[in-house]
């Protein structure tokens, strides 16, 4: 059993003649990363990759770390080293990496999703890990040179409702922005996000919000009303009366203000109190609780539906 706590500690520079070269490495003397961003790997996928492997060898070397007694942590190409082992290969290229930049997951997650093969899932994961660090929605996406926005709509993956999450587990839902759309609807609207899902037909961001605007029904038996036509103005001016008649101006009374603001809304069905003395942990969130429970949570402010404001009587 390998001591992986080794790992964390200051890495242990490998001798010059392995730095930055590619050695042939048992695959026996490799492992993986455990906190590496990816949890995912499709069955299909890895075993096409081994079938290629086998017949032509592994194209790119992984990336690992300096050796802890005799044993190589991958950086990068997990995937490759799966696929090896599948392919019954012994060895497998690598690189020693002793830049201490390229320990951090922040290059796992650009490795994979500049090769396409993190699942939005993954992603999800590792910006809640981020997020769980102290670390703002504009700092992740800076450090994997994305948009906030794009962190936002990968934050809806995480506690999804069990009808989104049925989607997307099912491959209805192809990508974060629509996960993020459809559970935004859910929010609204889950009677029409339930028969979306169960409706069979691909769901998609422009199907979504098909979905979300109501389309306003036709009123049978409208009558087209022809405006009346202005009448001809006389040759000369009307006489003005010598007096004239004036109302007096009632001032309508302010609207009345509420001592203690209370915001009700509705999300995922539910009735929820928004609680503003808690400070959201990022922009576009916010906290609240369920009218019947004491607990809070902390949501996307756009998935919820605004009810009413009320005196709030604690």
């Amino acid at each position: 059993m390998f001591d992986l706590s080794q790992f964390e500690k200051a890495p242990v520079f490998a001798p010059d003649n392995q730095i930055g070269i590619v050695l042939s490495l048992p695959l026996a003397a490799v492992i993986e990363d455990p906190t590496q961003p990816r949890t995912e790997f499709d069955a299909d996928e890895l075993a096409k990759l081994a079938v290629d492997i086998g017949r032509r060898g592994v194209q790119a070397p992984i990336a690992v770390r300096p050796p802890v007694d005799g044993i190589y942590q991958i950086i990068q190409g997990a995937r490759r080293f799966r696929a090896s082992s599948l392919a019954g290969l012994e060895t497998i290229p690598a690189i020693v990496q002793a830049d201490e930049q390229a320990f951090d997951d922040y290059s796992q997650v650009l490795e994979n999703t500049q090769r396409d093969s993190l699942t939005p899932l993954d992603i999800a994961r590792f910006i809640q890990k981020r997020k769980a660090l102290g670390e703002s929605n504009s700092q992740i996406a800076k450090n994997l040179s994305e948009k906030p926005e794009w962190v936002t709509y990968h934050l809806a993956l995480i506690n999804m409702p069990a009808e989104v999450q049925q989607a997307y587990d099912a491959g209805k839902l192809t990508g974060a922005k629509a996960t993020y759309e459809l559970r935004k609807l859910h929010g609204k609207d889950p009677e029409a996000a339930k028969q979306l899902i169960e409706s069979g037909e691909e769901i998609t961001q422009v199907r979504i919000r098909e979905v979300s605007v109501p389309v306003k029904p036709k009123v049978m038996g409208e009558v087209a009303i022809t405006p009346k036509p202005t009448p001809a103005q006389p040759s000369e001016p009307l006489p003005v009366p010598s007096t004239v008649m004036t109302e007096e101006v009632i001032e309508a009374p302010g609207p009345e203000s509420l001592a203690s603001p209370s915001v009700i809304g509705i999300y995922q069905g539910d009735p929820v109190r928004v609680l503003f003395q808690f400070k959201p942990s990022a922009p576009g969130l916010v906290w609240i609780r369920t009218t019947q429970a004491q607990g809070q949570q902390e949501v996307l402010a756009d998935q919820i539906t605004l009810s009413r404001i009320e005196e709030h009587h604690p």
